[in-house]
C-alpha cells in the first residue's frame, strides 16, 4: 500500500512539473511569435478628382483660376508624407510651381491630401508626377512612382477668331464667325456640334465688337461688320457751316469729322435721313436747335422748309418719318431738318453764339427686335453718354453738337455697341 501511494505522489509530481514546463515553453513562445512584426505592402497612392472653379467648364482653368486635386494614401504605418516636397506638377511638358497650399490628413489607415494651385501659366495638360519616396512607412516602404494626368486642361491663349458675311435671300446677311478651339454659346447666335463655329442672320448693316470666349474664359474681340445688308437701310448725313454735306457711307460713321478735324468752330446745323420702304413708316425722330432766329421760324432755303428755334417739329413731339418725307436728296428720297448757314457772322465780323442742332432723339414702331442707338460730341465736353429709342441725347439746349454717329442693330447685340461707345465718353476720339 505504501509502495502504491509513493507511485502516486512521484506520479503527480512529475506530471506536474511536465505541466508547468510545456505552459512555460508555450508562453514563452507566444511572447516570442507576438514581438514579430510583418508589413510587405507599399503604401498606395490613388487619384481621386481634379476641378477647377471655372464655372460650367471645370475640366479648363487659365492664371485666374483656382485648380483642387484631391488624392488618397493607403498605410497603416505612414512614416513620413513628402507630397509637398517632392511631387512635381507640369502643364504639358514643362514644370510649373504653383502650389498655393496642401492640406493632408491622416485617420486610421487613409491620407487624404488636397492640393489647390493657382496663377497656373502655359498651355497643355496639368500632369502630376509623383515619385518613389514621397510616402514612405515605417519598414522603409514607399510607394511606386505614378504619373497622373489630372484631366484639366489649362489654356492661357485667346481664340483666334475669322469673320465673313455671306448674302442670303430678301437683302439679308448670314455672319460667320470660326474659331481655333472650342468656344462658348453666345446668345442669339447659333452654335456649331463641335462648338467652333457661330452664326446669325442680320437685316440691317451694324458694326460692333462681340467678344468671343473659349471654355477657359480666354476672350477675343472680333469686329462683326456687316455693309452688304439691303433689307432694312437707313443712312444719315450732316451739314455745317461750311455748306458741305457729309454723307455716312459705312456703319456707325462719325458724321462732322472732316468739319472738326478742320477747325473746332464748326457746329452740325442740318440733318437728312434717307430710309427704305421697310423702315419709311417705322422711323419717328425729333430735333432741338439753338439758332439765330429772331422770327418765329426760318427757311432753309436749300429744301425751303422751316425751322424753328426749340424743339422742331415745334412742342416737342416726335414726327414719322414717311409724313414728311419726299425730298430729293442726292438721288434718294428722304427728309431733312434744321439749317445750314445760321452760324453767319455779324457787323463785326464774329459769331455771337455757335448755332446748330442741340439735341436729338430717334425711335422705332413696330420693330421690337430692333433698336436705334446714337451719340453725340461736343466740344469743350467730348462725347456725351449714348443714347437709345426715343431717349433725347444732348450736353445742354445751348450747346449745338459737333459730331454725330447713329446705328440700327438688333436688341440681342445692342449692348456689346453700347458699351463699346460708352469707352469714349468724355474724349475727343474720333477713330
Amino acid at each position: 500500500m505504501k509502495k502504491i501511494i509513493a507511485f502516486l505522489f512521484m506520479f503527480f509530481i512529475i506530471t506536474t512539473i511536465c505541466i508547468n514546463s510545456y505552459a512555460k515553453y508555450v508562453f514563452e513562445r507566444s511572447l516570442m511569435v507576438s514581438d514579430i512584426k510583418i508589413d510587405e505592402t507599399k503604401p498606395k497612392i490613388e487619384f481621386i478628382s481634379a476641378t477647377s472653379d471655372n464655372e460650367g467648364y471645370n475640366n479648363y482653368a487659365n492664371q485666374t483660376h483656382t485648380v483642387t486635386v484631391k488624392l488618397v494614401a493607403t498605410e497603416k504605418n505612414l512614416e513620413e508624407n513628402n507630397f509637398t516636397k517632392k511631387s512635381i506638377w507640369m502643364v504639358g511638358d514643362k514644370e510649373i510651381s504653383n502650389i498655393k497650399k496642401v492640406h493632408s490628413s491622416h485617420y486610421r489607415n487613409t491620407l487624404s491630401i488636397e492640393a489647390t494651385l493657382s496663377g497656373i501659366k502655359g498651355d497643355g495638360k496639368l500632369i502630376l508626377k509623383i515619385p518613389e519616396g514621397t510616402i514612405v512607412d515605417k519598414y522603409g516602404k514607399t510607394n511606386d512612382e505614378m504619373v497622373i494626368d489630372t484631366g484639366i486642361i489649362i489654356d492661357n491663349t485667346a481664340p483666334v477668331i475669322s469673320f465673313t458675311q455671306e448674302e442670303i435671300e430678301a437683302g439679308k446677311i448670314n455672319a460667320i464667325l470660326k474659331s481655333n478651339e472650342k468656344i462658348r454659346p453666345i446668345n442669339a447666335w447659333n452654335i456649331s456640334e463641335e462648338n467652333t463655329k457661330l452664326n446669325k442672320e442680320f437685316s440691317c448693316n451694324v458694326l460692333y465688337p462681340l467678344p468671343i470666349t473659349d471654355y477657359a474664359e480666354n476672350t477675343s474681340n472680333v469686329d462683326v461688320r456687316i455693309d452688304k445688308a439691303t433689307n432694312m437701310k437707313m443712312k444719315f448725313s450732316v451739314i455745317s457751316g461750311r455748306n458741305i454735306w457729309d454723307i455716312a457711307t459705312e456703319p456707325n460713321q462719325i458724321l462732322g469729322k472732316d468739319f472738326i478735324e478742320e477747325s473746332t468752330k464748326y457746329r452740325i446745323e442740318g440733318m437728312a435721313i434717307c430710309c427704305n420702304d421697310i423702315l419709311k413708316d417705322k422711323l419717328e425722330y425729333k430735333c432741338y436747335m439753338n439758332t439765330n432766329l429772331k422770327t418765329d421760324f426760318g427757311i432753309w432755303y436749300d429744301y425751303e422748309t422751316r425751322y424753328y428755334q426749340g424743339y422742331n417739329p415745334p412742342g416737342g413731339e416726335f414726327k414719322l418719318y414717311k409724313d414728311t418725307y419726299g425730298l430729293n436728296f442726292f438721288g434718294e428720297q428722304g427728309i431733312v431738318f434744321g439749317a445750314s448757314l445760321i452760324n453767319k457772322k455779324d457787323e463785326l465780323g464774329k459769331t455771337k453764339a455757335p448755332y446748330g442742332i442741340t439735341a436729338l432723339a430717334f425711335r422705332l414702331k413696330e420693330l421690337p427686335e430692333y433698336s436705334i442707338v446714337y451719340q453725340v460730341w461736343v466740344e469743350g465736353n467730348g462725347w456725351v453718354e449714348p443714347a437709345l429709342d426715343g431717349e433725347e441725347t444732348k450736353l445742354a439746349y445751348d450747346k449745338p453738337i459737333g459730331l454725330f454717329r447713329i446705328a440700327l442693330i438688333p436688341k440681342t447685340e445692342r449692348q456689346y455697341l453700347i458699351d463699346d461707345w460708352k469707352k469714349d465718353v468724355g474724349t475727343n476720339n474720333m477713330k
